[in-house]
């Protein structure tokens, strides 16, 4: 069989419906995910089922952590007059409080972008400080940027560097700043003052989808377990709940009607290592607080793959859920719908970047072959020399000529290419960020957080709501693993 055969494929052909599916409303599966095994789904609730209102929430955690560094710790009120930015920070980034910079780091943990406080690192300052080594992010002083709840933090500590260099802040070093920060920023989702804001104007900061009830419930009827799994208290909990679900459909009139089991204040990731008691919540006979995996397993009579948790931590969701629990796991990338639109939108912009990147490869390959000849070419007439006659001479020194006039203008054109292939790339990066680029590659890289997602994720999406278009008792399949060479029989065929 010479051509590659489409009935080797582990899945059947799409219909005309999913065809027609958006790129943002689609499941993205990673491991083929078998719906119909499923005994039990699972919910966080933060950025999953609630997806708040944003820049604004940022916003909030932003300025309420700078007034308690003025407030508490002394900060000078400059850092009061410091604007939020929303677009300064990206997912997938980890800080570096030794140093004081914010890094991006490729799929090896390798740093390929760096900001040192909100001012770009060029790649000679990068190769200085970090070189080429693979970073153990799990090291003293470092912190990854893996939730949304993180972004406010990450623009702070950038401010505070830039203040801290210019004589505007008093501090230690940056390692003071970056552990300030970090209390400030927990304080304020802790204190409950931040919470009571927000549901206080909950119509605002909490966007509902009508979506969400009808996704619930078509879980729940085709005999889905359905369980809430969140850090959040229980009263925050239920305001928020009660916002998304009450009175959205006659048949479960209150939230707690799509969900057969609650747990709250659950503190992932210790969830699936610890062993702490549940405790009930009073008047709500599925509700609890704390516990463990292997007792909610026993509460759900399922467990290891016959569950599916849904989460947008990549660390205390679905790293954690998977290695500890076993568990399927559904990232949500709420990011993801607009990097598909800047996709689409700069889609000839990337074929332009194919096409330029292939021309220059070929003609590099082609320099390399030209240049060997002319080493081949030297190499005969030193060795051979002495026995040629003087035309035979000529003619080596003809072609010497001749082969390093080719490989010159080669290289030029190979240069010229890579000047704007570079110019392009840039450009078509800009959009996603002007710092950072997409959040899921770096030139022909995938990043750290995308390969975070390809190791612990059965499949990712934008949002919860995407699910209704998921038939309960199907089977979602993932691409067909292939080698390089493989692919290429694929898209000859």
């Amino acid at each position: 069989m010479n051509a590659w055969d489409p009935a080797l494929l582990a899945a059947p052909p799409l219909t005309e419906a999913e065809d027609r599916l958006p790129p943002g409303h689609k499941l993205y599966a990673l491991r083929t995910l078998p719906m119909g095994e499923i005994r039990a789904i699972g919910f966080d609730m933060d950025h999953t089922l609630a997806r708040y209102r944003a820049p604004e929430t940022d916003e909030l955690a932003h300025r309420k952590s700078a007034r308690l560094l003025v407030r508490d710790h002394q900060y000078s009120p400059w850092l009061l007059e410091q604007d939020y930015d929303p677009a300064f920070a990206v997912r997938g980034l980890v800080l570096d409080g030794l140093r004081g910079n914010l890094l991006k780091l490729n799929r090896e943990r390798q740093v390929v972008r760096a900001c040192h406080g909100s001012r770009a690192l060029s790649r000679e300052e990068m190769e200085l400080v970090y070189g080429r080594r693979r970073l153990s992010t799990a090291a003293k002083g470092f912190r990854n940027i893996d939730t949304l709840f993180e972004l406010p933090e990450s623009h702070l500590y950038a401010r505070m560097v830039d203040g801290l260099d210019r004589g505007l802040l008093k501090a230690e070093n940056y390692l003071q700043l970056f552990h300030d920060v970090r209390w400030a920023i927990d304080t304020v989702h802790r204190n409950g003052e931040m919470k009571a804001e927000i549901l206080e104007h909950r119509d605002f900061f909490i966007p509902r989808d009508p979506q969400l009830a009808l996704t619930l419930d078509r879980l729940k009827r085709e005999g889905k377990k359905l369980f809430l799994l969140t850090n959040s208290e229980w009263s925050f909990t239920d305001g928020v709940m009660g916002h998304l679900l009450n009175g959205q459909d006659e048949a479960r009139p209150h939230w707690m009607d799509y969900f057969d089991l609650v747990v709250v204040s659950s503190r992932k990731p210790l969830f699936f290592t610890d062993t702490p008691e549940a405790v009930p919540i009073g008047g709500h006979p599925r509700a609890f607080s704390g516990g463990h995996t292997a007792w909610l397993e026993a509460r759900l009579q399922a467990e290891g793959e016959q569950i599916l948790y849904v989460g947008d931590h990549i660390y205390g969701d679905v790293l954690r859920s998977k290695k500890n629990a076993s568990w399927r796991t559904l990232l949500l990338v709420p990011e993801l719908e607009r990097e598909l639109k800047l996709l689409e939108a700069k889609s000839p912009d990337l074929r332009e970047l194919f096409r330029l990147e292939t021309t220059r490869r070929r003609a590099q390959r082609r320099t390399s072959v030209i240049q060997d000849q002319w080493k081949r070419n030297r190499a005969r007439r030193h060795v051979l020399g002495p026995r040629l006659s003087t035309e035979a001479m000529a003619a080596l020194d003809h072609e010497a000529t001749h082969l390093a006039a080719s490989a010159e203008a080669l290289q030029k054109r190979v240069d010229l290419l890579s000047l704007e292939i570079k110019g392009l790339q840039s450009a078509v990066e800009a959009a996603f960020n002007p710092m950072w680029g997409p959040i899921f590659r770096d030139r022909d890289e995938q990043t750290r957080f995308a390969d975070q997602i390809q190791q612990f994720a059965c499949a990712y999406t934008g949002r919860v709501e995407n699910l209704y278009m998921v038939d309960p008792q199907s089977t979602v399949y993932a691409p067909v693993p292939a080698l390089p060479h493989e692919r290429r029989e694929m898209v000859r065929s």
